[in-house]
């Protein structure tokens, strides 16, 4: 099964090689994944004598795939990590506060002792599960590429996390310091003044935020490569000498909702040190269930432990414009 979770890996990467095409390879991993249970068509009972190697290779798979893609969506301001089954982890939050230096006289040693405390932030593990039934039997029947089954898989899941991430961050308008908020009209100058209150925090600022939402930010300084740069992001790319993010937007299942508010535009540190925490547990769990008292259909499962934190507590700012 070794090799086989390699090429489907390659595959779901699309790194398949050049002289190789997709079609070729999803070819060759469906034969060669038949070839291993002795079979040249799926059948339930082939299925149920050899269903622990289907649910390997989805394991062995999807589990890697999702944590790289939540590094490419979100590693610009959120730490990815994976642990083993069990297994806490608690993050060191560094606190932005300087020590405050005092004018003495000559010959005085005499100074107040000062301590700044870091916090200290332990992740609440959920369990979250996406159901692959249809989807893995179309793509034993050639109906569909194991590209698209593990992209329709991980996007799902991304789905999810941005929705815990949404919470972690937008949900927190009310509890964050009045000075590092604001909510009304488009105002570039309270927009920059809350840059610099983060900026002064943590010795570096940007601006992050959906596409829509940071596209209302349009400086009256813009030349014909700024202009060119919003035509081809949709935004600006730096707004009066801050880095701008774009965050990917998606809907809440079973609607047209939007996920992330694209009328708020967080302001985060852009620092090494990412303040949202995205840690997932172990690897996927695959389990089956046949609808006995339906259709008789079998559906696939997979479930994978993850939690989503935030580590600045109310040190950061959210402009919302109206």
């Amino acid at each position: 099964m070794k090799e086989f979770s390699v090429l489907a890996l390659d595959l779901a990467k699309g790194q398949v090689e050049q002289n190789f095409s997709a079609k070729d390879a999803n070819t060759v991993l469906r034969k060669a994944f038949l070839d291993e249970i002795g079979t040249e068509t799926i059948d339930f009972n082939t299925y149920r004598e050899n269903k622990y190697k289907i649910f390997r290779l989805i394991q062995e798979t999807i589990t890697p795939i999702i944590n790289d893609r939540l590094e490419e969506t979100m590693g610009r301001f959120a730490e990815v990590r994976n642990v083993a089954f069990g297994d806490s982890i608690v993050f060191d939050i560094d606190n932005p506060e300087l020590f405050e230096v005092a004018t003495i006289a000559d010959g005085t040693g005499n100074l107040r002792r000062q301590r700044i405390d870091n916090g200290r932030l332990e992740v609440a593990m959920g369990t979250f599960g996406v159901s692959i039934y249809e989807e893995f039997y179309r793509f034993l029947s050639g109906r569909i590429n194991w590209g698209q089954l593990v992209d329709k898989v991980v996007r799902s899941y991304e789905r999810k996390i941005a929705e815990a991430v949404n919470e972690a961050l937008y949900g927190s308008y009310s509890s964050i310091d009045a000075e590092l908020k604001y909510s009304g009209t488009y105002d570039e100058e309270e927009l920059i003044d809350i840059l610099q209150k983060v900026e002064a925090l943590y010795g570096s600022a940007m601006v992050v935020g959906t596409k829509a939402a940071l596209a209302k930010l349009k400086p009256d300084y813009v030349g014909d490569a700024d202009k060119a740069a919003y035509n081809s992001l949709g935004y600006v790319g730096t707004f009066r000498g801050y880095d701008t993010v774009a965050l990917v937007q998606s809907f809440k299942a079973q609607t047209y909702e939007f996920n992330l508010s694209n009328s708020d535009l967080l302001i985060l540190p852009a620092t090494s040190d990412k303040f949202v925490k995205i840690v997932t547990e172990g690897t996927a769990i695959v389990l089956d269930h046949q609808n006995t008292q339906g259709d008789l259909s079998i559906e696939h499962t997979f479930i994978q432990k993850a939690g989503v934190a935030v580590g600045l507590t109310e040190k950061y700012g959210i402009v919302r414009f109206s």
